[in-house]
């Protein structure tokens, strides 16, 4: 009999859905050799993408929130996302219903009106229990940390990525507000070493991996974000890095997508992999190689995993 996988929750966020679909499909393989069957929340929509600030217009705190109260309406008491943006909106706004009483109260009047309506029976649900923030919002760096642990990811591996050099770029979004996402210390992180060390990889550390990449400036202020983008791609070459692994789409985005774009205003920035954290673990756990995504890289990565791409399939 093969072992029973253990269910856990998962929420993926729109942008695996559609642009960075490797990151997502990733997750799914690590985790089921890993021993989970990942579940989405019923009906997940985006979390909004950015912690309202506004303390008096708090709307901005319903997306995130009704996605918690699905998660423990569906009897989970955990939650993990692979995205830094995601983390960032549903730790933040699961803390704001813990500690505001007055947020908690008005978010939970309003959602307490939700109508969800099945989409295979049309059932309709109404008058909502009030959520008060008992659902653990995790990053995967995290629960790979704190409830896998690192002993049985090292027992599970099945491929040598001794060698391969990797910076860890944590981004602006995975650390802070310190306090608030309380993962690690944001000013002298760890965990994203002790990670990659622990599926094989040789880190490597960089001045740069706790800056912003430019984020929404790459819409706004292309410019700016591709200066910003040039400086941490960069840096990971001269600190004799192979590859740069990440956990956020926008900075994969900037960093990877947009390599071509920083080459028009900086004619020497190197091209360099950059990689999904979850697409190294999946490596590293033997996923074939079709499963990673690949293809959806701007700087092939192939090479610097080892992959001989006169083997890869056409």
């Amino acid at each position: 009999m093969p072992d029973k996988k253990r269910k856990l929750h998962y929420y993926p966020g729109c942008t695996l859905k559609e642009k960075t679909t490797h990151l997502d499909v990733s997750t799914y393989a690590a985790m089921e050799i890993l021993g989970y069957e990942l579940i989405e929340p019923k009906n997940w929509t985006c979390c909004g993408a950015e912690f309202p600030l506004n303390e008096e217009k708090i709307i901005g705190l319903t997306a995130p929130i009704r996605i918690l109260r699905q998660v423990k309406i569906e009897g989970g008491d955990k939650v993990f996302t692979v995205c830094s943006f995601c983390f960032n909106v549903l730790k933040r706004a699961n803390e704001a219903i813990m500690s505001d009483s007055l947020k908690h109260k008005r978010i939970n009047a309003f959602l307490k009106d939700d109508i969800s309506i099945d989409r295979d029976s049309g059932e309709k649900t109404t008058d909502f229990k009030q959520y008060n923030g008992d659902v653990n919002v995790l990053h995967l760096l995290e629960f790979i940390r704190d409830w896998v642990g690192y002993e049985k990811i090292r027992s599970l591996i099945k491929r040598d990525l001794s060698g391969i050099k990797v910076v860890p770029y944590y981004g602006c979004r995975l650390l802070r507000p310190k306090g608030k996402m309380a993962i690690d210390e944001p000013e002298d992180p760890s965990i994203f070493e002790e990670f990659l060390e622990n599926i094989g990889c040789e880190v490597i550390d960089f001045p740069f991996k706790q800056e912003c990449c430019g984020s929404y400036l790459s819409l706004s202020m292309p410019d700016a974000a591709s200066e910003a983008s040039y400086n941490i791609l960069r840096s990971a070459k001269l600190s004799g890095a192979d590859m740069l692994a990440l956990s956020c789409p926008l900075c994969y985005y900037n960093l990877d997508t947009r390599q071509d774009r920083i080459k028009e205003n900086f004619p020497d920035s190197p091209e360099i992999p950059v990689l999904f954290f979850t697409q190294l673990l999946a490596w590293a756990l033997g996923v074939d190689e079709e499963v990673l995504g690949l293809d959806q890289h701007y700087c092939n990565p192939r090479t610097a995993l080892g992959i001989d791409e006169s083997e890869v399939k056409k």
